[in-house]
């Protein structure tokens, strides 16, 4: 009889032990699910998203299509217009769209847009800093411009905006416009400093262009630069600057065709492949950490990732210098305008 129950107490064992085993295999499955992908849901709905080049009508209005993707089943449009580099996303179905080329390229003739493209293909030769780094006509003003790269700090230099909005010596009582360069792991991480961000924006305190700082940030200490960042071999290249269009629009946000290479460096073959997807490659000669000194026109960079304090330092200290009223900032479109911005 013994023998018996030790028997059915054995089998029972077993069997509770199986259960045990499936239970955790089933959630071991659905973590390594869940990590697979962004935790916002909506990027999930993106798909087919791809570079064209078309010339399209809004409304009447000329544009230049430079994505398109489908989200909800729904079939959309990037679109820029060229003469002040406003981006938009728009249903394909209010566009009147034609892929001719020719049709393109004449509407591109003479515009700000290609303007700031030609200009990035000047001096692709550099592996630092190429593209636009001031403005390409005289403007009363100054761009600033922040980069957000990955960081493990907790949240971002939120002192900095706070600042700049209310300081006298910054020009106008307006929204202040500023370019974040946004990376894709700076944006997984920090969700709520990516909204407290967009909040100053409906408040009408910021004005943001956003700027594509790719994906991941690749950077590897143990590597020389001219085989460091975006140059590191094996690199997919198209998925670092599209994945993070993509977490933008997820957000409704149109990205901007600003692009800005990590470390600012780059090579002919990578500006070429922002040529392919018609972005503006954005470089600076006002690093400020770097002891680098703003002028009239300067692209200011600061990093506002709690990663290089000493710029957003110095940042604070040139702005109280300057007279009550004396500072314009400028947005980012007004670059590569062809005429002069007061």
């Amino acid at each position: 009889m013994d023998n018996v129950i030790n028997k059915k107490s054995r089998i029972e064992y077993l069997f509770h032990l199986s259960i045990l085993f499936l239970f955790l295999t089933f959630f071991q499955g659905i973590s390594f699910s869940q990590n697979k992908f962004p935790s916002n849901p909506l990027y999930n709905e993106i798909d087919a998203y791809q570079g064209v080049f078309e010339y399209c009508l809004s409304g009447g209005q000329e544009r230049i299509a430079i994505r398109s993707f489908r989200q909800n089943g729904v079939e959309y449009r990037i679109t820029v217009d060229p003469k002040t580099l406003d981006t938009r996303i728009e249903p394909f179905a209010s566009l009147r769209c034609d892929a001719d080329p020719k049709r393109v390229e004449a509407l591109l003739a003479g515009t700000p847009y290609r303007r700031a493209m030609d200009v990035e293909r000047t001096n692709e030769d550099l592996m630092q800093n190429a593209g636009l780094i001031r403005s390409l006509v005289p403007v009363n003003g100054y761009f600033l411009t922040a980069d957000l790269c990955p960081s493990s700090k907790p949240g971002f230099n939120q002192e900095l905006f706070d600042k700049l909005e209310h300081a006298t010596q910054v020009h106008g009582k307006g929204a202040l416009p500023v370019a974040l360069s946004l990376s894709g792991s700076w944006l997984q991480k920090h969700a709520e400093s990516f909204e407290w961000l967009n909040k100053q924006v409906a408040e009408g305190r910021l004005q943001i262009t956003w700027i594509n700082h790719t994906n991941h940030h690749p950077y590897d200490s143990h590597l020389d630069i001219s085989h460091n960042f975006m140059r590191e071999s094996n690199l997919d290249v198209l998925s670092e600057i599209l994945d993070v269009e993509k977490l933008l629009i997820a957000r409704g946000i149109a990205p901007s065709v600003f692009f800005r290479f990590p470390g600012l460096v780059s090579s002919p073959e990578l500006i070429e492949q922002l040529e392919r997807l018609h972005l503006i490659t954005l470089g600076s000669n006002a690093w400020l950490a770097k002891n680098q000194q703003p002028k009239l026109g300067s692209v200011i960079l600061i990093h506002a990732n709690l990663n290089e304090p000493l710029g957003v330092k110095l940042m604070l200290e040139w702005v109280a210098e300057q007279k009550p009223g004396s500072i314009t900032f400028l947005p980012l479109s007004n670059l590569v305008r062809t005429t002069h911005t007061p």
